[in-house]
């Protein structure tokens, strides 16, 4: 081999060795403490590129405000438990006052010279009671004539409803019955419950019927000696214990007592000197 070939081809290697050791060793150094040399190289020739993670900035814990606390004050009722036994029932009563029904029997053309009134023998029931005579018979088996009875209480709440009919086969026993069905359509109109309504057809026919609703019960039974004579009666009971539940819960008197003196409001001076004049 020629000498002068020799030596260029030593001094290409010995460069090519120099130039790998000097990439070896900038290699290390760019890539070193995760790639931070080299990312400020790049920064530096503006090579950096166009899409970087960002960095979520880091959020403040907000703290909880603490709510005032404060105190409900509920009925004991309303916090006990359902208890196994007997369940309340729906109930209703007759929504028409005493005396208002009265009334309405009067302008119908029965006698009532008393109206609504206390009872003389319990001054805390009322009662009213009025009677309708039809024709003028000579003979008494043949009069025919309808009694009624309202009892109840002072507030105009209605307990029970009695009549009686007199209804002879004859015109006037007719026009008893004529009555009698309009009466008891009256009372069934003021309930505002049609079926109360069953009893009518038995009333006319003067067949006895009996039926409990919701409350309030019918009897209808003529008397066995006079079968022309019938005998109704509608009372608001309170016999199955379902019902005396439900009206034991809607006790005015027992949830609405009137209010104690000292939380009775008082009376400006004003309002005094008002009541003295």
């Amino acid at each position: 081999m020629d000498a002068g070939l020799q030596k260029r081809v030593s001094h290409g290697a010995l460069l090519f060795a120099v130039l790998a050791v000097c990439l070896a060793i900038g290699a290390t150094v760019l890539l070193a403490n995760d790639k931070k040399h080299l990312k400020s190289l790049l920064a530096y020739l503006n090579l950096t590129p166009a899409i970087q993670s960002a960095t979520p900035p880091k959020m403040k814990p907000v703290k909880r405000q603490k709510l005032a606390t404060q105190k409900v004050s509920l009925p004991p009722h309303l916090l006990k438990f359902e208890q196994v036994g007997d369940r309340a029932s729906f109930a209703r009563d007759f929504v028409v006052s005493g005396k208002e029904l009265c009334e309405r029997f009067t302008a119908a053309g029965f006698s009532n010279p008393q109206g609504w009134h206390a009872s003389p023998v319990n001054i805390r029931n009322f009662e009213c009671m009025a009677d309708l005579a039809a024709g003028n018979a000579s003979d008494p088996a043949e009069r025919a004539s309808l009694f009624l009875e309202i009892r109840g209480e002072a507030s105009g709440e209605i307990r029970s409803i009695r009549m009686k009919a007199v209804a002879p086969k004859t015109p006037d026993g007719a026009a008893v019955l004529t009555k009698l069905d309009e009466a008891l359509a009256m009372i069934i109109g003021q309930t505002r419950w049609a079926d109360l309504a069953d009893m009518l057809e038995p009333a006319r026919r003067m067949q006895p019927y009996q039926a409990q609703h919701f409350g309030i019960s019918v009897s209808m039974k003529p008397e066995p000696t006079a079968p022309h004579r019938l005998n109704v009666i509608l009372l608001a009971n309170e016999q199955s214990p379902g019902l005396k539940l439900t009206r034991s819960f809607f006790d005015r008197d027992r949830w609405l007592n009137p209010a104690a003196p000292p939380h009775r409001p008082a009376l400006y001076a004003s309002v005094k000197k008002d009541r003295v004049r």
